[in-house]
């Protein structure tokens, strides 16, 4: 059985999410995988799930929740049509503002430790939360109306959070969790102090200095805690302020790269297409264009 990698059509766009629907009585699913997460509402039918090394059979109606680098597929059935709608979407909808960074690192926890999930059943705690955004972000993916992205994004943060706070539980807030979040609470001042200086110069031993760690170890301890250099957490905000302003301001390149703290034009261009895959100016083209 071929395994492939699948590359998603929203790879490198402003709004990185699908929504599908397929409707079979044998592949729903074929065997891939991504690094974007999923959700799958089984809408009719009885259908076989695997998921890495486990299998499920669930009847409709049900919600999955995949996450990144999962390999999976899904089939009907007793010979009998069945009903899924997807939602694929890249985790930066969640973590790439530059808000609440506090869930970003809960959610970043998540996603990367976090065993396969069960489907979801009516009976789960979860059911109606879940199974009630995800209509609401499918008819707005279809309607397509103003403020349609604003909603679906609304709706994934209220799908993954109760999925969050239900982990926590069954962890019992274990003792590894709660030393990566204690961990996290002490780099709070740094955080807080990138956030209002970003558009100046920032240096290493100024950080430290906020938690009373030389300049070598703060920077050991900021990759241990959010798996970036201090440098790079530093260009990743920059580089999200700057979405803001091509997106919502007629600043020039040369402007924006100002205001985010970037030292010359061609290095704000260098960093932001590492991250994104696409340069400023084709970001703004995309917005003005759709």
């Amino acid at each position: 059985m071929d395994v492939l990698k699948k590359i998603e059509p929203f790879e490198g766009r402003r709004f990185p999410l699908r929504m599908t629907e397929v409707i079979s009585c044998f592949h729903l699913v074929r065997p891939h995988w991504h690094e974007h997460l999923e959700f799958i509402q089984v809408i009719e039918g009885e259908v076989q799930i695997l998921i890495d090394n486990r299998t499920f059979i669930a009847h409709a109606p049900c919600i999955l929740f995949i996450n990144s680098c999962k390999i999976h597929s899904m089939h009907s059935l007793n010979g009998k049509n069945s009903i899924i709608h997807g939602m694929i979407f890249d985790m930066s909808l969640l973590t790439g503002s530059s808000e609440h960074s506090e869930l970003q690192h809960a959610l970043a926890q998540f996603i990367q430790t976090a065993p396969i999930q069960e489907p979801i059943h009516p009976v789960h705690p979860l059911w109606n939360e879940l199974n009630t955004q995800f209509e609401i972000a499918y008819k707005e993916y279809a309607a397509q109306h103003i403020g349609s992205e604003l909603i679906i994004k609304s709706s994934l943060y209220r799908m993954m959070i109760p999925l969050l706070r239900n982990y926590q539980q069954v962890l019992s807030l274990s003792k590894d969790f709660n030393k990566s979040f204690d961990q996290y609470k002490r780099l709070k001042p740094v955080i807080d102090y990138i956030e209002s200086s970003y558009a100046q110069k920032i240096y290493t031993d100024t950080l430290g200095g906020l938690v009373n760690l030389s300049p070598f170890h703060f920077t050991r301890f900021f990759k241990k805690v959010t798996g970036l250099t201090p440098m790079n957490y530093i260009n990743r905000y920059r580089v999200e302020m700057a979405k803001r302003l091509l997106i919502e301001h007629n600043l020039s390149i040369t402007q924006i790269a100002e205001r985010t703290g970037f030292c010359n034009v061609n290095y704000f261009d260098k960093v932001f297409k590492e991250m994104n895959g696409f340069t400023p100016l084709e970001l703004r083209k995309q917005f003005t264009d759709s």
